[in-house]
């Protein structure tokens, strides 16, 4: 999995709610940070299932993570 797309592991969490910005730009997702949260921990694998990076995060209530599609 490419690095650009590391917080994608966010929305397997059960009490995130992941959307689109617009329906029109599907290659955006931004993920607002609930109350009470104050770590995530963000991970990642490469195709073959190997472990591509595993992180924790210190995080505030309300921010916004963003991710974009780089090609």
């Amino acid at each position: 999995m490419n690095k650009r797309l590391m917080f994608l592991g966010l929305f397997a969490l059960p009490f995130i709610s992941a959307k689109a910005n617009a329906a029109s730009n599907r290659n955006t997702v931004t993920w607002q940070v609930p109350s009470g949260v104050n770590k995530i921990r963000v991970r990642s694998w490469n195709p073959d299932g190997s472990k591509d990076m595993d992180r924790v995060l210190s995080v505030e209530p309300n921010q916004t993570f963003r991710i974009d599609v780089v090609n």
